[in-house]
């Protein structure tokens, strides 16, 4: 070009960012001092030029005029005219330049460079070099790689053609030739050491050269404008590259010129901003850029987001436009969160976990809640009736009601001895004989609301709810089945505004009464009305277990801490052998600790306990998930492991909850595989097949990578439970992950939540199978 300016132009390098996307080949050209410093060497030497040619040209005029002989000076004319390009006016030349510019900067590549090449024709100040990059413009990377390497070899711009040489040796797939380029533009580097421009060409080779830290230094310390936008891309590449994000942010954010909206919101949802991510992706879409990318991203971004709904209809919307490009672009890999396993990370989620948590919550309000005993005067009416009808002789009848309260009988007794069970902490052995019982007398309301009690307490909520629901359907005045069920259902994800309506409208009839307060306090914490709740701290009812674990989680929510102390402090010493509430006691004290602090002053906590680890081998499940936890944090799961390996070798029976705690353990321990073995023969061998067990069995499949188990038990799972949210989501993440959007899209859809966040389970672009498709694009 006229101007003379040296450009390079600059590709992706799939090394350098970590976020790969399409982007248009950017030029680079020298600032516009220097611009006009080789502007004016250029055309001085046109001038030179000129004026040697003419002096060269009179002296030939003046040999020739001797002859006199205009035939012959013709022929000779024409001859030179063959033998060399005509030489135009400077003005001329500037006139083709900015015309071949304006042509390239409008889009007229064809004809741009075409006048460059008659530029280089006409005159030999445009230099090669200068060729190269017109080719360039017009990716004619070979024949530019060509150009570049004469412009070497005369000794021309020699360290910005090797840059470029190199780069067009990258864009026609010659390694060898670009790591020579690359390596030759290095070693002309030091004659550049006087050049405003060294440190931008440093920078360049550096980048090349994947010395990241190097080129990001240059970068950081180089106080020339020449070439901003370029500079800024540059550093938002690497900056991105060693998840500087906010750095990478910012350099996008100083290109005034065009903003790249696409790389914006990558960048964005990297830092969890994911409103700004998605917001910059609808500008991206708007304009065009990469709609494939960007729709996708934006359908996965949603989906990181917790919107769910929204997520699945972008994915099935995009995979019916792109059904099989749209597999190419981000491949899935699915994981476990990395945050499970990390003693700190764990940490931090499970003391918000314990604060936000309607599953752990309840579950504390189910371990405290009481068992209910027999009505021992209905049986007494029965036999009175059928005594009754004997003197009257009415036989047939006499008999069915002392049938019936022989059968009443056998059930009451049955459910006394449950009841000793499962306050003895044996629930699984409750709950199996009070199913017995059910089948004996189905329409008992006390029958159905204790083995209701000890599903929840195993943390089964759909069985629970579904005997919850039909013990208050069997007697209405039994309003705390009609409380837990509504509880339940919203663990489920069950609609419940009906019955909850019925209840209250109920409870608002009946005279005020402790069991009255105890039933509006119970629902206005399934409302997360707590501060309607807070009236409970202050009544002075007798202490029992249920009324203690209210008043704790009341004032932990409403900050009155003192309260929530004292009453786990008196649950402690109401059952000092049993963990749970030493669990809870843990959670009032220490909740507001640091993280060394609260793990430290946990771990001296339990090393001065007593536990008879019945409630842990075959009690509820909240006892095992806590207790679990707490040695996660405390870097203790080791010991653990070790203990319920012994006992599980030591038992022959009712060994469901013991493997279901080792199961766990090993799990957070990141012992997968054993994890994985476990599960399989809990669900397989033992048949607890249980949505949560299945869950959870699905959560090791996939921390062992047997994502094709993991696919099957969650299947089994959300058939159990078909608003089982978590299940849902994982099988979603698993389908997407073997190219199956449409499956994935069913699943998500189903998911009723527009903040759903798993507690496991997350997803990541996978890299490796991403680079391997890029270079194997037929594979």
């Amino acid at each position: 070009m006229a101007d003379a300016q040296e450009e390079i132009i600059i590709i992706e390098d799939s090394d350098a960012v970590l976020h790969s996307h399409e982007q248009n080949d950017e030029f680079l050209d020298e600032n516009d001092e220097e611009s006009k410093q080789k502007k004016i060497i250029l055309f001085g030497g046109i001038a030179v030029i000129v004026v040697l040619l003419i002096a060269v040209t009179a002296l030939l005029l003046i040999k020739k005029s001797s002859t006199k002989k205009v035939d012959n000076f013709s022929l000779l004319e024409n001859k030179l005219q063959e033998a060399k390009a005509p030489v135009i006016e400077q003005s001329k030349l500037e006139n083709m330049i900015a015309k071949a510019n304006y042509l390239y900067a409008t889009g007229a590549k064809e004809k741009a460079l075409a006048l460059y090449e008659n530029i280089a024709y006409y005159s030999q100040a445009i230099s090669q070099y200068n060729l190269g990059v017109a080719q360039m413009k017009n990716k004619q990377y070979a024949l530019a790689l060509k150009t570049f390497q004469n412009a070497i070899l005369n000794d021309e711009k020699r360290c910005v053609s090797a840059i470029n040489a190199a780069v067009c040796s990258l864009h026609v797939k010659d390694q060898s030739s670009f790591k020579y380029y690359i390596d030759l533009a290095y070693a002309y580097l030091p004659y550049e050491i006087n050049s405003p421009l060294y440190s931008y060409y440093y920078t360049l080779i550096s980048y090349y050269n994947k010395n990241y830290l190097g080129a990001l230094n240059a970068l950081k310390n180089t106080d020339h404008p020449a070439y901003p936008v370029i500079q800024n891309h540059l550093s938002a590449k690497i900056n991105a590259l060693y998840n500087n994000n906010y750095d990478a942010i910012d350099a996008l954010e100083k290109i005034n010129e065009e903003v790249d909206d696409f790389s914006l919101a990558l960048l964005y949802a990297r830092i969890g901003d994911f409103n700004l991510a998605i917001e910059h992706l609808n500008t991206a879409i708007t304009k065009n850029n990469q709609p494939l990318r960007a729709k996708l991203a934006r359908s996965y971004i949603n989906l990181k987001a917790g919107h769910t709904k929204k997520a699945a209809s972008q994915l099935k919307k995009i995979t019916d436009e792109y059904p099989k490009k749209v597999y190419k672009i981000y491949p899935i890999s699915v994981k476990l969160k990395d945050a499970l396993f990390d003693p700190q990370k764990a940490q931090t989620l499970y003391r918000k976990k314990i604060q936000d948590s309607k599953f752990l919550n309840f579950q504390k309000i189910f371990y405290f809640s009481p068992y209910k005993i027999f009505n021992a005067n209905q049986t007494i009416s029965y036999i009175r009736k059928g005594n009754a009808n004997i003197y009257i002789d009415n036989i047939q009848s006499a008999q069915e009601y002392l049938k019936k309260s022989y059968s009443a009988s056998n059930v009451d007794i049955g459910i006394t001895k449950a009841i000793k069970k499962a306050l003895s902490l044996k629930i699984r052995e409750a709950n199996q004989d009070l199913q017995k019982l059910v089948k004996i007398q189905p329409k008992h309301s006390i029958l159905h609301y204790n083995l209701a009690l000890t599903y929840a307490q195993m943390g089964d909520m759909l069985q629970a709810n579904k005997h919850f629901l039909r013990s208050y359907h069997l007697d209405a005045k039994n309003y705390l089945s009609g409380v837990y069920a509504v509880m339940t259902s919203k663990l489920i994800n069950k609609d419940y505004t009906k019955l909850e309506s019925i209840l209250k409208d109920s409870l608002s009839s009946e005279n005020s009464s402790e069991e009255i307060d105890l039933y509006n306090t119970l629902l206005h914490i399934n409302d997360n009305d707590y501060l309607s709740a807070i009236e409970w701290l202050d009544k002075n009812y007798k202490q029992r277990p249920l009324y203690l674990m209210l008043k704790v989680l009341i004032g932990m929510k409403t900050k009155n801490l003192d309260r929530a102390k004292s009453a786990a402090s008196k649950l402690t010493v109401i059952f000092p052998h049993d963990i749970l509430p030493h669990m809870i006691y843990i959670d009032t004290y220490f909740g507001n600790y640091s993280i060394p602090k609260y793990a430290e002053e946990v771990l001296k906590y339990l090393n001065t306990q007593q536990f008879t680890y019945t409630d842990l081998y075959y009690g509820p499940f909240i006892t095992r998930y806590t207790y679990i936890q707490e040695h996660l944090i405390t870097g203790r799961l080791y010991y653990l492991q070790e203990q319920l390996k012994y006992v599980l070798q030591t038992k022959d029976t009712d060994i469901q909850d013991i493997e279901s705690a080792l199961a766990l353990t090993l799990l957070y321990n990141k012992k997968f595989e054993e994890a994985y073995t476990h599960y399989n023969h809990l669900i397989d061998e033992l048949k607890v097949q249980d949505a949560y067990t299945l869950y959870l069995g699905a959560v090791a499949s996939t921390a062992a990578k047997h994502h094709a188990n993991a696919i099957a038990l969650l299947e089994l799972s959300k058939m159990k439970n078909e608003n089982f949210y978590e299940a849902r989501y994982a099988l979603a993440l698993l389908y997407m992950e073997i190219k199956n959007n449409e499956g994935a899209a069913i699943q998500l859809q189903k998911i009723d939540n527009d903040s759903f966040e798993s507690e496991y389970f997350e997803f990541n672009i996978d890299t490796d199978k991403l680079l391997f498709m890029k270079e194997h694009p037929n594979g």
